[in-house]
């Protein structure tokens, strides 16, 4: 199981220190028998959350009262209704739960220290079970950050219940450290079985959280990936051209948000879906227009300007017809922002230029601007890939002069200002797009041709 640190949108230098920082605190209000210390806790986490570290992508308040909710309601049941050992709470459960979902590990470790103090609270300040719970949480944490396959999430929870018991035998045994007793075996049995059992219930649970929270897990991004989705399907048969677009913006898009950090497969299958409002009117876009058959030709540029403008009204009502996610959703409502559709507004300016301020508004794309850095990003991509198909001769220095072009002016229209990208970010996404294209249209050896195969043969003197 491979853990990546470095390509993340966060440092991992803050995380520790702010998650040491807060075990400190924690440990504080145990020595000193602070009453309600753990809803201290939450409170101080949630501030640091919210104002000190500002978390990209962090719930709602009302969202994070609803996991601080399921967080004490697990602990409690465990503990009270059920009168078991504080090593059975599902910490390993719940932040794989919440890692899953919110694709933050500095969030999970925030509600990792929480839920583990709270266990050890409810157990008359075990301290001892504060560490093991934390240690387990914290490395399901870890353990299951970005993962695809449901396998990994059960393969997370089994070491993760090894490294609670691990812990736990450091912490509760002084004396025989290396002999298993029974005692240790059964704690050794309620660990394992604590994180098997854990990881079973995340997998069952996990599309009801995904639909509660209106987020979508890279396990659900795979199985909406498969090019037999009926929306896919479709696009395939009826504008295989936008099917093919959609294919290079899928590229430049994963290998952009890798350089910084973001979801690479939020917005790979982001790209798949952000133009499917095409479908319907595939023959008025240009990818899918035949060469003598422009449907465009005998129009009025108002006329051309709805169809365009359309397909992104029209991809909304088929994602929510085909019961897609929200997050994908906001690729396909969100990837124009409310830039213009160029062309047909310099018609229209070009046939009563008069008329050129009225026509910059009503030549917009109706937005929203992009939300996320995963949108703005497939947005960079498709412009992009469009222009990159007028240039005459893609040589490395025109790709690059092209893709810095397009980004400076994005940047400058302020359709990135939503969208929490910095400057950095979008010098790597630059340095992406260049590398990407460069691969895309290299340059082929002319091979020499075989004279040889145009002479005939001679005939057989047998013959």
């Amino acid at each position: 199981m491979k853990i990546t640190l470095k390509r993340n949108n966060f440092h991992i230098g803050p995380i520790l220190l702010g998650t040491g920082f807060f075990l400190v605190i924690g440990a504080l209000f145990f020595i000193y028998s602070i009453d309600f210390s753990p809803i201290l806790l939450a409170l101080i986490l949630f501030m640091y959350a919210r104002s000190v570290r500002k978390i990209e992508g962090l719930p709602s308040y009302v969202d994070l009262l609803l996991l601080t909710s399921i967080a004490v309601i697990i602990t409690l049941l465990t503990m009270i209704t059920f009168k078991m050992s504080g090593y059975a709470v599902s910490a390993i459960g719940f932040i794989m739960l919440v890692t899953l979902l919110f694709d933050n590990l500095e969030l999970s470790l925030i509600f990792a220290v929480f839920i583990s103090f709270l266990a050890g609270s409810v157990e008359g300040g075990n301290f001892n079970l504060v560490l093991s719970l934390f240690s387990a949480s914290g490395c399901a944490a870890m353990f299951s950050y970005r993962i695809r396959r449901r396998s990994q999430i059960i393969r997370a929870g089994i070491l993760s219940g090894l490294i609670q018991f691990f812990v736990a035998l450091v912490v509760e045994q002084s004396k025989d450290f290396f002999i298993l007793t029974p005692i240790n075996l059964s704690l050794l049995q309620l660990n394992v079985l604590n994180g098997l059992i854990s990881s079973i219930i995340v997998i069952g649970i996990l599309p009801i959280f995904e639909y509660i929270f209106k987020v979508v897990t890279n396990i659900s991004l795979l199985e909406m990936s498969d090019f037999n989705n009926p929306l896919l399907r479709k696009m395939i048969l009826e504008a295989p051209g936008t099917y093919q677009h959609s294919l290079v913006v899928a590229n430049l898009a994963e290998a952009a948000t890798e350089a910084i950090g973001a979801n690479s497969l939020l917005a790979r299958v982001g790209s798949y879906y952000h133009d499917i409002g095409k479908i319907p009117k595939a023959n008025y876009f240009v990818e899918n227009l035949i060469p003598y058959r422009d449907a465009h030709k005998d129009l009025k540029p108002s006329i051309s300007k709805i169809i365009i403008m359309n397909h992104v009204k029209e991809g909304a009502e088929l994602g929510q017809k085909h019961r897609l996610n929200p997050r994908i959703i906001d690729f396909i409502e969100q990837h124009h922002g409310r830039s213009l559709v160029y062309f047909f507004y310099q018609r229209a300016k070009e046939l009563d230029p008069e008329r050129e301020k009225e026509y910059k508004e009503e030549y917009r794309y109706p937005g929203p601007k992009a939300q996320s850095k995963e949108v703005a990003i497939v947005g960079l991509a498709d412009t992009i890939e469009a222009v990159s198909r007028t240039l005459e001769e893609p040589t490395p220095a025109r790709i690059k002069e092209m893709v810095a072009d397009v980004v400076r002016r994005k940047f400058m229209e302020g359709e990135l200002d939503e969208s929490n990208l910095t400057l950095r970010d979008l010098e790597r996404i630059t340095q992406s797009f260049v590398r990407v294209l460069n691969a895309i249209f290299h340059t082929r050896v002319s091979y020499p041709k075989d004279e040889s195969a145009n002479k005939k043969s001679p005939k057989n003197k047998e013959d």
